[in-house]
């Protein structure tokens, strides 16, 4: 008794029935001349009906549907795109910042990247990660906590679920098997030249011709005692002009050096930071597995292992090394606790610059040498030393910067104030003194997770202590006051919101007051009038309290520290 009919369905006879499904999704014979079989058209074959061929026929609907009055339209004929088209999934996930805190994006998966978009209408997309560079994907937590890594950098995600966090999961494992097909030693094919001598040309698999191809024939003997501090130590062959050329690379946990060998005897021919290591990738296009590049700030290595097993160790370990330092350097930054939105912004923009001096600000730096930096300044790259420019130190990173990067300006240190209450100033180059300028009015230095006990041991940062402690109780008042109080307040405080918030967050900016001795009267100041606002406010005394032990009718105060004890 349904409104559809027998005649709405069409029922191919047994022997056209292969055919025409196959003939409907274009995969039918190419000689074929015959078109679907009438009444049953798809998608593909409404694209191709104002398209003449001369293979197949033009398919036409069939009477009853023209009898019906209405046709089907595409609406790619139409011209309207298709916004799902292409995506494996879409929905909404929580990444968590460097600032620990969860916030939630719209992510679309494709067959070739991860993107994430922004909660509005424009739908800005703010990050996308190449599957072609993920490493590793695993489920970390059963409330549907997530994470990818690409290349050293590690993406937490969260879904709503432990199933859904599944479901995106078997979704990128799957996008990942079709991108990125894996190669095993023995599917490499060796192509030589024709031993008759003929005019057969051999197929280069790069667009580079070397002078020197490597081979089994190379030497990788491994002679002098390896660094101390190394963590693996071998010999690779380096493309140095188009010919490949045997260097000894040494990984620790702060540098890869690369070492010339003469007379059995290691000399230094060039040191990259860990901080200057951008990337390291397989490439194949050089010659096979064996092949693989380092991408650095000053360079690229293009290098070749002792094999395919080699090679995966060297990129595996140099990750694993890039990883802790980037874990060392968000260590760092997370002493700040969480920040507002506009705070998180500027730090994203100086970590893309500066990263590596984060890891400076609350830890004092340990002075290792010119030998360390391989005699070249660590902001252009010019060599300094005895015998060219004069290196001078920067007293906020110990490393060594020429003239044009170190211009002798001076500030004070916070991690000296922190830990040894040095208030001096000392000589930093130019990229520290920039850093410390775009990050002065940031809350980023927990001093109750650094170092608490300067409190007990520094009389000054005793007193600040007990002062911020009383402001934070006085701005509880003025918050709820409707009075206005708390604009007035908020122009004292030039934007330092947070004194009203923890009592022992500090800014740079704080930081230098402190040794300029200026900090103490500035918080006198804020703590004279919220105190004569509360005193003198009908709003904020009758939200005073009476003595809970002997009931006097005098109206006592929690900020009151001489007189009351809560």
């Amino acid at each position: 008794k349904s409104w559809i009919s027998e005649d709405d369905f069409y029922r191919p006879s047994p022997g056209q029935s292969d055919r025409s499904t196959a003939d409907t999704n274009g995969l039918g014979p190419e000689g074929d001349g015959e078109g679907p079989a009438p009444g049953l058209i798809s998608a593909l074959d409404l694209e191709r009906l104002s398209v003449p061929s001369s293979d197949t026929g033009k398919a036409k609907p069939s009477p009853e549907r023209e009898q019906k009055g209405f046709s089907v339209v595409h609406r790619r004929q139409m011209g309207l795109s298709n916004p799902f088209r292409g995506l494996l999934k879409l929905g909404s996930l929580e990444r968590r910042g460097a600032m620990g805190i969860w916030k939630e994006f719209s992510c679309e998966l494709s067959p070739l990247e991860l993107r994430l978009f922004l909660e509005h209408e424009e739908r800005i997309c703010v990050e996308s990660y190449s599957l072609l560079r993920c490493e590793s994907l695993a489920l970390t937590h059963s409330d549907g906590r997530f994470e990818l890594v690409f290349l050293g950098k590690k993406l937490s995600l969260r879904a709503p679920s432990r199933d859904e966090a599944e479901d995106w999961l078997d979704r990128i494992r799957e996008a990942l098997r079709e991108c990125r097909p894996q190669l095993d030693e023995e599917d490499w094919e060796t192509l030589e030249y024709a031993e008759d001598g003929g005019e057969t040309q051999p197929v280069l698999s790069s667009a580079v011709q070397y002078s020197d191809v490597p081979g089994n024939s190379l030497d990788w003997t491994l002679a002098p005692e390896p660094e101390l501090d190394a963590i693996k130590e071998a010999v690779l062959y380096m493309d140095v002009d188009k010919t490949w050329v045997p260097f000894v690379f040494s990984l620790s946990l702060e540098t890869l050096k690369c070492f010339k060998i003469r007379n059995s005897d290691k000399i230094l021919s060039n040191s990259y930071g860990i901080e200057t290591i951008q990337d390291i990738l397989p490439d194949t296009s050089l010659g096979g597995p064996s092949f693989f590049k380092v991408i650095t700030s000053k360079a690229v290595l293009k290098l070749q292992a002792q094999s395919a097993e080699e090679a995966a160790s060297w990129r595996e370990l140099v990750r694993e090394v890039l990883m802790s330092y980037l874990e060392s350097a968000e260590e760092a930054l997370t002493l700040g606790g969480s920040l507002d939105g506009h705070s998180q912004v500027v730090l994203k923009n100086i970590v893309k610059e500066n990263g590596f001096l984060l890891q400076y600000l609350v830890a004092i730096p340990i002075e290792k040498g010119l030998d360390s930096q391989s005699f070249i300044c660590a902001g252009c790259s010019r060599q300094i030393g005895f015998s060219f420019a004069r290196p001078k130190l920067c007293a906020f990173s110990g490393l060594y910067y020429c003239d044009s990067c170190h211009g002798d300006e001076e500030s004070i240190i916070p991690s000296r104030l922190i830990h040894n209450w040095d208030l001096s100033r000392r000589g930093v180059c130019k990229q520290a003194l920039k850093f410390l300028t775009q990050i002065r009015n940031q809350p980023l230095i927990d001093l109750k997770l650094v170092n608490e006990s300067l409190y007990e041991h520094v009389e000054r940062m005793g007193r600040i202590l007990r002062s911020r402690e009383q402001l934070k109780l006085l701005g509880d008042y003025l918050v709820m006051c409707r009075s206005g109080a708390l604009k007035e307040l908020s122009k004292r405080l030039d934007h330092r919101h947070y004194l009203l918030e923890c009592p022992h967050k500090y800014s740079v900016a704080d930081l230098r007051q402190i040794a300029d001795g200026a900090f103490e009267s500035f918080l006198q100041s804020l703590l004279q009038f919220a105190s004569h606002h509360v005193y003198n406010c009908d709003l904020c005394t009758q939200r005073g309290f009476i003595c809970q032990i002997c009931h006097s009718s005098d109206i006592i105060f929690p900020f009151e520290f001489d007189t009351t004890t809560r």
